[in-house]
Parts: structure tokens; C-alpha cells; sequence
């Protein structure tokens, strides 16, 4: 409550200001118009005098009126999207404009690593997405705003909670066991990931987002540097490629306010078929019977028939509200911000707000001095659920809740399962499970130029970010038993000091030159209280102090420094031939005396041939640009700690009754980074004077020295050690990005379409069995759950990761109701040995495509998101098709194996499911619930209106545009679950692509506005 006092005091503090320019002397009045090259009027151009404060925007018919000290001033006349122009006054004092669109883009600004350039200088592969593109989707994380707006960018929505996190690849998984998220940086400073280790808790593998925290409507562009020569000036953070966050900057003119909000609801619209209640007592029955179990009389047909899945789901509203102001002089520029975000997730007791400031200034203290800061400020509370499998996973819960039980008593009490299975329900709406999140980036910066084309500059900035995690579970929703309770403080402070030479100049026309040398200090801090307890008097007190049997006390403590030094060079000869170089050194106190430091070169080069004379007699070809680069970057997140190559102790370990400490790793003085090789070919066209922009990019990846668990024996007194660089893995793949003017004029229509191809593979692993290659196989499961045996995948080489790993099902042996497994050695017996490979999570293409059409003030947007080739484990189903317990079932059981019906694909119902005479049983691993993953989703259709120039004339706004929109609108897929969009764990590769119960993506259909005034 503090912190939202805080807020809202600071917020209207900021929206006093108000900041007017000072008028010039000035004796000329320049009157005029401006249109577009197809004379439509065109309302709020910027009509600046060069070099001075004083500044118009044209009115809903075009027109401006300017006064100027004399005939040498000159105008300069600017709208997004459009080519400026500037004019000198001279004896003519009215001036009318014809703006052309910017067609090729060529001149507009990329961010790049610690720079920018113009898109036509470009030789790396670098795609961007604008603020405009990311605002108004009602998701909290920026992740899942990206989703399929960039080719080479894989996002996959693992949940749809409020506030989970999101699977990002960018060309690919880059490691095994290490972190294969990109480095986030937003305005300079690097922000903090989540560690997969001592970080917040986890439901099933659904950590906070640490993306949450960015407010969409303070985001001008994101870049996104995908090869090696974009993100080798990152070093050793950069192997999984890097994503650059710019927020808005104020402008030169009079405060300009913006509000805008969006409201809506979502739901699930899909849900699983069920058995009923007398379905569901015939199959226990049945399962008790051919497992020689007494009848249980317990399990009868009441004539309920609860759908637990209409129980849980609900309809969830979701609402959005943002401000701005920004404005200035030419002394300084200003933008200040807040929002509010409120949703409701799709299962009871799912609840995410967010509260978000940014306040952005910049001032000119001297002619050759500028200096700035940014700073953002977000709290965010999270209602979490558990999910997957979890004992006390709402979803689970319903899915396998017997339907003869009601949800509720005849006094209103919750229901309670003779069973002891707890009510979903229940858990919904009395489990506490809060995650209160507050995080700070910021920065500020002093640029100094030193002389024309020389400038230095020196920042520091800094990210914090403070989660709290508190679970509590009162006796009622541990069926009667001890209440328990977790609480969990989690700090992490990094900051960040960084400086840098810049040269620009270009000599004698011809010959560009531009270089950039810098150094880097970067440290990071973090802090993990936890506690937790159980058994009290009394529900009233939720608190650890209430307990009287505390059973955890933990205090985690970790921190890590990294030292850096780069440079960058570029050169261009007549805007034709383009070469660039860079190196970054990095030390980092994460890895062993003999590797601390690392070396990350690349070099890069470009051929602009439409500049070519040869180039100028034809038309059709507008632009042409052919892209070459290869680099190295490295990886060093996911390392499980920070001090991975140290011998480490565990306290606490007790000798009897005295003290002591044990050790619990062995240090590795060699161990470094994973270090990737990326060549990059690139191809940018336009045709028809840019109505048609294509950008093609084939590229290879090779990481080595893979951060790995390696096996010990055990006489080391250990069995493996992680943090050993062993082992190799490639990705190669193509990337397609078109835009097209299809349509222009009064009737608009423009097409975005992009496709991805990636293809990985493992081509090195470690041996432990010398001449076996199947040694070198490394398997991971997920745990056991309600009673089945869980999907496994398996590292191995000449195969990708994301490989399912089991037995292949021949059928249902008729005279017996089991199943039978594929012999693959020949041997006459089933065993391990003769699993196999059974599918793979992924998809061998996914893309995106958005078609933008307008016409007199409407707007439509219809944007398509496909996923191809992936396989999904459906664990969901497996739980569903078990029928060896409690457990409800789906229809598939109803055509179950029975002495009646022999010749069947679903064996027969037996309680326990003991071995059968191959020693396996019906729940082994295989192919059986493997299905195609691939999708075609409407992901998001708008219908916008912009209100009339005049209309907004006359209640003096100078923008007004209502919406409507639908997202998740629907899905074309095979796949029989809720969602084939599931990656499970974001940071585990080897548990990609298993439904575990996952909650699915909702429907959602809003309304909205923005205003300008």
C-alpha cells in the first residue's frame, strides 16, 4: 500500500509540470498546407524552425501558421513514417509541403549494441519490432507480446496464468543445461534473468516473469540482434542472442498528453470430454475387478454429474489504463508515464495487478554536454495456482475428480471426497499463493562531445528486482490435516557502469569511418530468505511465526562481477561496399583461474549493389543489399550457481551432535563459457520502388565447449559434477521476412508475413563407456504423476534436443488387454534397451502474417501464428487413459479392452496395473501419446476507428481512436488436448513439448481507445 501512495504522490507530482516554449522574437508569418503524395491533408506534421524552440503542428486540414525572425530561417517539416523535409523561407511566405512516405525505410534509426545506424547501413542480422505492435494484447510479459512478429524468434506461451513465463528461443536452443534466454537490455542496462535455481518458486516449472515488469506503451522499439556481428559486442552474454528494449523520449514542442485503456474478458472455450458419473463407476468397478480388488461400495452412481472443468474455468476480465506526458524545449525533453494492469486468470483464484511509472528526461547542460536519466519503477502482485501435476493443481484436480461428487454440502460446506481427494474448488478459492514483485531499472548518462564527430560517454545504471513468495495451506485445504506454510524473500541488485569513445566522420565524401571503444564493470548481488512450517492452533494467523513446528530456515547468498572491454570499427566506401569489425573481452568471476577471461570477435561486410551504376536504368529493383558475418559469443547463465568452479561446502552437515560442514562439489579450475561460431548470409530486396521489402537470412551455429554434467565415479565421493565444457550442438536454419504495400491511397492494405526453419543437432557428447556411443546418451524425466510413468527425453548425439525417448506400442495384445512393445534388439525380451527415439517437440517451421487494411479513419488488422512439425507428449491423456485408480478417465476409455470387445487401441482397466509378462506396464513411455503439435491460430483480429479531424478539431484532442479486438479467436489443430502450445519449462530443455496439465491459452475479446491532447 506504501509503495502505491508512493507511486501515485510521484506520478501527480510529474504531471504538474508543465513545461512551455518560449517565444522568439519574430516579425514573419509563414502560412501553409501540407498533404501527402496522394493530396490527402495531413493533421499534426511538425513544423520546427531550424535551430531554435519554436514549433507548430499542422490542424486537422493540413494547415500551419509559423512566425520567423527573417527570410534565412528555414522550416522543417517531420511525421513518422514520412521523409522530412526542410525548407528556407526566402521571398515565398507561404510554403506548401508534399510529404513522401518513407518507402524504403533505409534512413530510419536502428538501435544496434551501444549505438545506432541507419536501417540502409545495416550488414548484421537485426529485426525490429515497434512499441505499436506490442501494445494493446492483454498478456502480461513482453515474450508473448513478440509472438510471431520476428523471424528466427521461436515463443511459445507455456501457460495461460497471468504472469508465467514464456519460452523464447532466438535461432534455436544454444545450450543443454545452460540458460538459453537472450540478454534483455533495456535504454543500456542489462537486465537481471531469473535463475532456475535459487530463485522464486516454481509451479511445475511456471516461473514469474521477469519480463512483467515493462509497461508496452513506454516501448518505442524493441531490435532484436540475432547473429553473431549484432550480439558479439555483448561477449559472453550474448550467445543466445540479444533484445534491445528503447522507451520513449520526449519531443521538442508543448506537452502532449496520451491516455488510452483497454477492458475485456477471457475465457476457455475448450474442455476435454469426460465420463459421466455412471460411466466413471463402471470403469472403477471394472479396474477393481480384473485387479482382484474387494468391491468398493463407496463408488456409486448419484446422478450428480459434475463438470469440475465448468467449476474451475471461468470468465475473466482484463483492463488496462495508461498515461503519459511528454514535451520540451531545446534545452530539454521529458516523458513521464503510469499504467495500471488488472487480470483475472481463467481458473478461480488467479489473480495479476501490476502498477508501472517511467519517467524519462533528457537536457542539454552546454553546448557539447548532454546528460540524462531513465528510470522505471513496477509493483505487481500475483495471485499464482499451482499447475502440472501438483497434488494441489486446480486443473488436475478437475480432470480426474469423480463426477458423482458435488462441489458443495447441503449447509454450503465444501464437499469433501471420502477418498481424499481434495475439491478443486476448494483449493481455488481458499489455497494462498502470492507473489508480490518490485523492480527498478534505470540509468543515467553524461555525453560529452570532445570535438565534431568525437564524443564520450559515461553511464551507470542499475536493475532491482525484490520478489516475495508466500504460500500458505490452511487445515481445510489439507483435507483436516497440519496447516503449512512457505514464505520466501527473494532480492537480486545489479548495476552497471559503463563508458565509451565514439567516432563518426566521413571524409572527402566517399569514406566513412566510425568507431566505438569501451569498457564495462558489471556486479550482481543475491539474497534468499526462506522459511517455512507447519502445525498451528489456528487458521486466523497465515503467518511462519503461527507455526509451531518450523521445518525450514534458509539463507541463500551469491554474488558475481564481470569486467569488460570492446571495441567496434566500422567503414563505408561511396554507400557501396560496407565492413565492420568488433571484439569484446570479457572476465567474469563465475568461471575457473585458468578461463576466466574470454575473447569475442566478428566481422561483417555488406554489398549495397541497387547503389551500383549498373543498378540505375532498371526500376523494378529499389533496393538491393547482399550481408556476410561471422562471429563468436558466448553463454554463461544457467550455471546453476554462481560459483560453479569452485570446491563448495555445505554447512550445517552435523558430525552427531557437533557442528560441521561436508563438501558437495568439486572445483574445476578450467571451466569457462559455451562459445558459439555464427556465419550469417544475408539478402535485403526491394522491388517496385519498396512496395515489396524481403529480408532472407541463412544461418550456422556451432556451440562448443558445452556446459554439461559429467559422471563421476564414485569413489570421488560424488556422482557427476555440473560444470564441465564438453560436448557440441549445432543450428542451422532460414529466415523469410516480407512486407508488402500491397494497396495505396484511400483503400490501404499491407501484408507482414515471416517464416522460420531451424534444424538442431547434437554432434559431440561425452563417452562413459569407452567405444559404446550410447554411453554418451544422457535421459531426464519428469517426476511421477497420479499414478503413471512420465515422459522422458534424451540428449543424444546426431539427434536434436526436445527428442521423447520410450518404448513404440505395437498395439493391444487381444487375448491378454496389455499392450505390447517393440522388440528393437531382437532378443525375445522388452527392456530398456530397446527404447527409442518416439518424436520430437520441435517444429520444423513457425512463422507469422498480418494483414493491415484501412479505409476513410477504419483500420483492420488480422494476424495469423503457426507452429509446424512439433510433436507434443500428452501427459494430460495419459493421466486420462490410465484407468488404474481413482482417477476419472476420457471417452477414449469407454472403447477399452474387455472380454466382449478384444480387438481395441486402449487396454484393459486394472487397478494397480501390475507388470505384465514382459515386465512392463500399460503406462510405459511410447508413442502412444505422442501427437502432432502443428497449429494455425487467429491470433489477434482489430477493428479500429480514428474519429474525424474536424470532430477532433472542435473537442480540441489531437488524436481519438476506438477499437475493438479478439485474441486466441481460434485454433486449427489435430491435437486433442486443450492447447498444442506448451514447451512446459522454459529453462529445461530436456522437458520440451509436454502437456503436464498445462492451463490453456483463453479467448479473449475487448474494447479500447486511445486520446491525444
Amino acid at each position: 500500500m506504501i509503495n502505491k501512495i508512493y507511486f501515485m504522490f510521484f506520478f501527480l507530482i510529474l504531471l504538474g509540470f508543465n513545461v512551455k516554449a518560449q517565444q522568439q522574437p519574430a516579425r514573419l508569418k509563414i502560412t501553409g498546407n501540407v498533404k501527402d503524395k496522394t493530396g490527402i491533408a495531413m493533421p499534426s506534421v511538425s513544423v520546427l524552425v531550424q535551430g531554435t524552440k519554436l514549433g507548430v503542428s499542422t490542424d486537422s486540414k493540413g494547415n500551419y501558421t509559423i512566425q520567423v525572425a527573417d527570410e534565412k530561417s528555414v522550416l522543417v517539416f517531420s511525421y513518422t513514417g514520412f521523409v522530412s523535409q526542410n525548407r528556407t523561407v526566402g521571398k515565398n511566405w507561404i510554403i506548401d509541403i508534399v510529404l513522401a512516405e518513407d518507402q524504403r525505410g533505409l534512413n530510419e534509426v536502428v538501435v544496434i549494441g551501444y549505438g545506432t545506424q541507419k536501417r540502409g547501413d545495416v550488414i548484421s542480422a537485426i529485426t525490429s519490432v515497434k512499441g505499436n505492435e506490442l501494445q494493446n494484447i492483454p498478456v502480461t510479459n513482453l515474450d508473448a507480446m513478440m509472438q510471431g512478429k520476428a523471424a528466427g524468434v521461436q515463443v511459445v506461451q507455456n501457460s495461460g496464468a497471468p504472469g508465467d513465463e514464456a519460452y523464447l528461443r532466438i535461432r534455436g536452443s544454444g545450450s543443454l543445461f545452460g540458460e538459453n534466454r537472450p540478454l534483455y537490455v533495456i535504454d543500456g542496462v542489462p537486465m537481471n534473468n531469473l535463475s532456475a535455481g535459487p530463485g522464486p518458486q516454481s509451479t511445475d516449472g511456471q516461473r514469474v516473469s521477469a519480463q512483467n515488469d515493462i509497461n508496452p506503451n513506454d516501448i518505442e522499439s524493441v531490435e532484436i540482434l540475432k547473429d553473431a556481428a549484432a550480439a558479439a559486442i555483448y561477449g559472453s552474454r550474448g550467445g543466445n542472442g540479444v533484445i534491445l528494449i528503447t522507451t520513449k523520449k520526449g519531443a521538442l514542442g508543448k506537452a502532449k498528453f496520451n491516455f488510452s485503456m483497454y477492458t475485456g474478458a477471457a475465457e476457455v472455450t475448450k474442455r476435454l470430454d469426460l465420463l459421466n458419473g455412471e460411466e466413471y463407476v463402471k470403469l472403477i468397478k471394472e479396474g477393481q475387478a480384473n485387479g482382484a480388488q474387494p468391491v468398493d461400495n463407496a463408488i456409486v452412481n448419484t446422478g450428480v454429474n459434475t463438470n469440475w472443468q465448468n467449476e474451475v474455468f471461468r470468465s475473466a476480465p482484463v483492463s488496462n489504463y495508461a498515461l503519459s506526458v511528454s514535451g520540451g524545449t531545446d534545452k530539454a525533453t521529458y516523458y513521464v508515464s503510469g499504467s495500471y494492469f488488472d487480470q483475472k486468470g481463467t481458473i478461480i483464484g488467479q489473480k495479476f495487478k501490476r502498477l508501472n511509472g517511467r519517467v524519462n528526461f533528457d537536457a542539454k547542460a552546454t553546448d557539447n554536454l548532454k546528460i540524462g536519466a531513465n528510470i522505471n519503477g513496477s509493483h505487481s502482485v500475483n495471485n499464482r495456482r499451482d499447475g502440472g501435476f501438483s497434488n494441489q493443481s486446480i486443473l488436475t484436480l478437475a480432470l480426474v475428480q469423480n463426477p458423482n461428487n458435488p462441489v458443495y454440502n447441503p449447509d454450503g460446506t465444501y464437499y469433501k471426497d471420502s477418498k481424499g481427494r481434495l475439491n478443486p474448488v476448494l483449493v481455488g478459492n481458499e489455497l494462498r499463493f502470492i507473489a508480490e514483485t518490485d523492480r527498478y531499472v534505470g540509468n543515467a548518462y553524461g555525453n560529452y562531445t570532445l570535438a565534431k564527430g568525437l564524443q564520450f560517454k559515461s553511464s551507470i545504471g542499475f536493475d532491482h528486482l525484490g520478489i516475495t513468495d508466500d504460500r500458505y495451506l490452511s487445515r481445510l485445504v489439507n483435507s483436516g490435516g497440519n496447516a503449512s506454510g512457505s514464505l520466501s524473500v527473494y532480492s537480486v541488485i545489479l548495476w552497471v557502469n559503463e563508458n565509451t569513445l565514439s567516432y563518426n566522420k566521413t571524409f572527402n565524401k566517399n569514406h566513412k569511418l566510425t568507431a566505438l571503444l569501451g569498457q564495462s564493470y558489471q556486479e550482481s548481488a543475491t539474497r534468499r530468505i526462506g522459511a517455512a512450517g507447519n502445525t498451528n492452533s489456528t487458521d486466523i494467523i497465515e503467518a511462519i511465526t503461527g507455526f509451531t513446528n518450523r521445518t525450514e530456515a534458509s539463507d541463500y547468498r551469491s554474488r558475481w562481477a564481470i569486467v569488460s572491454y570492446f571495441g567496434r570499427a566500422g567503414y563505408a566506401y561511396k554507400d557501396r561496399f560496407l565492413f565492420e569489425g568488433a571484439l569484446r573481452i570479457d572476465g567474469s568471476s563465475r568461471f575457473g583461474l585458468n578461463k576466466q577471461f574470454g575473447y569475442f570477435p566478428s566481422v561483417s561486410g555488406g554489398w549495397k549493389v541497387s547503389n551500383e551504376a549498373f543498378m540505375k536504368k532498371q526500376h523494378t529493383i529499389s533496393n538491393l543489399k547482399l550481408r556476410a558475418s561471422i562471429g563468436v559469443t558466448g553463454n554463461n547463465e544457467g550455471l546453476g550457481n554462481d560459483f560453479p568452479s569452485l570446491a563448495t561446502y555445505n554447512v550445517g552437515a552435523n558430525y552427531g551432535t557437533l557442528a560441521g560442514i561436508a563438501p558437495s562439489s568439486l572445483s574445476n579450475i578450467d571451466l569457462s563459457w559455451e562459445s558459439t561460431t555464427q556465419t550469417n548470409l544475408g539478402l535485403d530486396f526491394g522491388l517496385f520502388k519498396d512496395r515489396i521489402n524481403v529480408v532472407v537470412d541463412a544461418y550456422r551455429k556451432v556451440t562448443n565447449d558445452l556446459i554439461f554434467k559429467l559422471e563421476l565415479p564414485f569413489t570421488s565421493g560424488f556422482s557427476r559434477t555440473f560444470g564441465a565444457n564438453i560436448g557440441q550442438m549445432k543450428n542451422e536454419g532460414l529466415e523469410f521476412q516480407l512486407n508488402s504495400r500491397n494497396l495505396v491511397g484511400k483503400f490501404t492494405w499491407t501484408t507482414d508475413f515471416n517464416i522460420s526453419f531451424n534444424r538442431n543437432k547434437i554432434t559431440d557428447l561425452p563417452l562413459t563407456v569407452e567405444g559404446d556411443p550410447r554411453s554418451a546418451d544422457f535421459s531426464e524425466g519428469l517426476p511421477n504423476s497420479f499414478n503413471t510413468t512420465s515422459p522422458t527425453s534424451i540428449f543424444r548425439v546426431g539427434e536434436s534436443v526436445g527428442s521423447f525417448f520410450g518404448y513404440r506400442n505395437l498395439g493391444v495384445d487381444p487375448a491378454t488387454g496389455d499392450f505390447i512393445y517393440e522388440d528393437i534388439t531382437g532378443d525375445g525380451v522388452v527392456t530398456t534397451a530397446d527404447r527409442q527415439i518416439v518424436g520430437n517437440a520441435l517444429p520444423i517451421h513457425t512463422g507469422g502474417i498480418t494483414n493491415t487494411f484501412g479505409y476513410k479513419g477504419f483500420d483492420l488488422s488480422v494476424f495469423f501464428y503457426w507452429s509446424y512439425g512439433n510433436d507434443v507428449y500428452n501427459q494430460t491423456r495419459n493421466v486420462l487413459e490410465r484407468m488404474s485408480s481413482l482417477n476419472n478417465g476420457n471417452k477414449n476409455v469407454l472403447r477399452r479392452w474387455t472380454p466382449q470387445n478384444t480387438i481395441t487401441d486402449v487396454p484393459k482397466a486394472i487397478w494397480g496395473d501390475p507388470a505384465g509378462a514382459d515386465g512392463l506396464t500399460n503406462a510405459e513411455v511410447s508413442q502412444r501419446f505422442i501427437e502432432d503439435g502443428s497449429f494455425l491460430r487467429l491470433k489477434n483480429v482489430t477493428l479500429g476507428y480514428v474519429l474525424p479531424a474536424a470532430f477532433q478539431k472542435r473537442m480540441r484532442i489531437s488524436n481519438a481512436r476506438f477499437y475493438v479486438s479478439g485474441q486466441n479467436l481460434f485454433t486449427v489443430t489435430n491435437y486433442s488436448g486443450y492447447d498444442p502450445e506448451v514447451q512446459n519449462q522454459q529453462f529445461k530443455n530436456s522437458q520440451l513439448g509436454i502437456d503436464w496439465a498445462s492451463q490453456p491459452q483463453p479467448r479473449t475479446l475487448m474494447f479500447g481507445f486511445s486520446l491525444g491532447f
